[in-house]
């Protein structure tokens, strides 16, 4: 992680724009399948995004191996705070100490308002997603850098909330083979939609206001769409050396 953090520092002149790259979590690559009940609740227990998407496989795979339908709840209810957490991580990498208390009382525990709060304070966040991977890129030793579409994680909240939340004729819900084998469809999509990208690399944002300044010029361009991506990644290489000796002077 310090290396990582070593080769990225380059683009920034404050030291805690570091802080904003967050990497692949612990429980990434241990097996989620073949877990008892108990184990789900007593180990490898975290409560960040990775550790509820963990919980929830585990206990789709319990779905599946004892057609238990209180597991699907259990799935559902970790699938749904998996998103939720996640979108509150993408709060603190994309705005940081802008979030005041009395924002964070109104948003916490709802995806919706997360999603509006980071739309509010940083309606440049997919822009600035584009322009920070395309930045890391052209490192010598690229990082693997994730970008989320908080779109798609809303639609995953959605689709599993109906698990969570449901009242119905038996016949129609946790009787129906049919209404199982779609709840275990939509809350396993959505487990997996997290679990899988965090295997595959870092997450992270750079601040305007943390840029050197031919970075921080390049960024103004490109969010007026006077450059493209290549651009980006042809003007970095050609910072990248004055960017070196400045940083190291």
């Amino acid at each position: 992680m310090l290396a990582a953090f070593t080769q990225f520092s380059f683009i920034s002149s404050n030291a805690q724009l570091l802080l904003f790259l967050r990497g692949p979590r612990v429980l990434q690559g241990r097996e989620y399948r073949g877990r008892t009940p108990e184990q789900i609740i007593s180990e490898w227990v975290h409560f960040d995004s990775v550790g509820y998407a963990y919980r929830a496989l585990s206990w789709i795979d319990v779905i599946k191996r004892q057609k238990n339908v209180c597991a699907l709840q259990y799935a559902a209810h970790d699938a749904r705070q998996a998103i939720e957490q996640l979108l509150f991580e993408e709060i603190v990498l994309s705005v940081g100490t802008q979030l005041d208390r009395k924002e964070y009382e109104k948003c916490k525990g709802n995806s919706t308002k997360l999603y509006k709060i980071i739309r509010h304070l940083n309606p440049d966040y997919n822009k600035l997603s584009q322009f920070t991977q395309a930045l890391i890129s052209t490192l010598p030793q690229s990082l693997p850098f994730i970008i989320w579409n908080h779109k798609v994680l809303i639609r995953h909240w959605r689709s599993v909330s109906g698990y969570l939340h449901w009242a119905g004729e038996p016949t129609e819900t946790f009787e129906s083979t049919e209404w199982i084998d779609k709840g275990i469809e939509a809350v396993q999509k959505a487990a997996n939609h997290i679990w899988e990208k965090n295997e595959k690399g870092f997450t992270g944002i750079m601040m305007p206001q943390d840029m050197q300044p031919e970075i921080r010029d390049c960024w103004e361009r490109f969010r007026a769409d006077e450059v493209d991506l290549d651009s980006v990644k042809r003007i970095a290489k050609i910072a990248l050396p004055l960017l070196k000796k400045r940083i190291n002077a």
